[in-house]
């Protein structure tokens, strides 16, 4: 078991600590079911991202062999990113619908679902980078590492001979968390770095690109999600600076890319080829950004029912944990997945770029030597 703490005082200010029923007996000749609950922003901002990682999820639903031994209901819910609908939909996933794992997307669900999963030994995966979403036995992330990420970030702008960078970060978390060990990394580099920093909701960067640019900056990392991101790009464009001088770190899923045509993503995996063929082969279009880390996560909670030897039943939340915690190195959709001792999924970051109108791999973590 992983020996970290949980965050069992969030618990107890949602008021969602109770008595679970347990699951009804499977009848004779009937596959035990087993219940994922699924966690997406499916309406508000962020639904572009959910109806991909939707859209995955349901694409390995698909892929669950007919001789399983076991029915796998996934019961999605929409938390529309707000974090006190979120924990409304886990007291009911918990309780009444009693899941036996819970998937979720983004740093805000994960934090909020931490401590009922722990509390109530329901093994949770996040797609997210925040690594404190993995205290506790039963809490696991998978992403890539901001330390690889920045890795290869350096080693692109060193091959174009870049050397001069504004770092714009929004003040949140983890985003400023990636920023700043990526201005260290840089500095360490030899890189000359500028650091500035904006609160969620501000929507006028004009005074702090013409005082960048006063400098002699003219590359810019925006570390950042919409629609502030999308914003700082404009106002970019609007002082001379082209999308070419541009860098960021994750990247959405919009329909119209146009606005991000020549910008360099600095992320986690978008999948391999085989995972994105089949993506558009069901979708008729490719899969966006996150979307495989979902694929992957409802995999790995399919394959660790799966592979546990259980005369009758399902397998218990501490014979689930016990698997992850000794599986080795295995291939998945993202490319090579391993879990650390922490609870961390990693998969390898990549760069992209976006080229008349789609992100297209320019470089992963396999061409760089750091």
């Amino acid at each position: 078991m992983k020996m970290k703490k949980s965050l069992l005082g969030l618990l107890m200010a949602l008021g969602l600590v109770a008595c679970g029923e347990k699951a009804e007996a499977p009848k004779k000749n009937e596959k035990p079911v087993v219940k994922i609950g699924v966690i997406l922003p499916l309406t508000g901002n962020s639904a572009d991202v959910g109806e991909m990682a939707k859209k995955a999820i349901l694409l390995a639903q698909d892929e669950i062999p007919e001789l399983s031994k076991y029915e796998y209901k996934f019961i999605i819910e929409d938390d529309q990113f707000k974090s006190a609908v979120t924990a409304n939909v886990i007291n009911k996933l918990v309780f009444q619908d009693k899941v036996n794992s819970v998937l979720t997307y983004y740093a805000p669900a994960g934090f909020i679902v931490q401590p009922i999963a722990e509390q109530h030994k329901i093994p949770h995966f996040s797609n997210t980078w925040e690594e404190n979403i993995t205290n506790g036995d039963y809490n696991f992330i998978q992403y890539t590492t901001m330390e690889a990420m920045a890795d290869l970030a350096i080693d692109y702008l060193q091959e174009k001979n870049i050397d001069k960078v504004a770092i714009i970060t929004e003040v949140r978390g983890t985003s400023e968390k990636f920023a700043s060990k990526l201005n260290d990394k840089m500095k360490k580099n030899g890189f000359d770095t500028a650091y500035e920093t904006f609160n969620r909701g501000e929507r006028d960067f004009k005074l702090m690109i013409e005082k960048l640019k006063s400098q002699k900056y003219d590359y810019f990392m925006v570390n950042s999600i919409r629609p502030e991101f999308d914003i700082i790009v404009k106002q970019l464009n609007e002082a001379g600076v082209s999308n070419e001088k541009i860098m960021g770190a994750g990247g959405d899923t919009i329909k119209d890319m146009s606005l991000y045509e020549g910008i360099v993503f600095s992320g986690s995996s978008i999948g391999t080829k085989s995972f994105q063929k089949k993506f558009n082969k069901k979708y008729g279009h490719d899969a966006g950004y996150g979307a495989v880390i979902s694929y992957d996560l409802a995999n790995l909670v399919v394959s660790a029912f799966e592979n546990i030897h259980k005369e009758e039943g399902i397998p218990s939340s501490e014979e689930i944990i016990e698997y992850l915690n000794n599986l080795a190195p295995y291939d998945c959709g993202a490319g090579r997945c391993k879990i650390s001792p922490t609870g961390y999924i990693i998969n390898d970051p990549i760069l992209r770029k976006v080229i008349n109108g789609k992100y297209e791999v320019i470089r992963d973590r396999s061409q760089t030597n750091r």
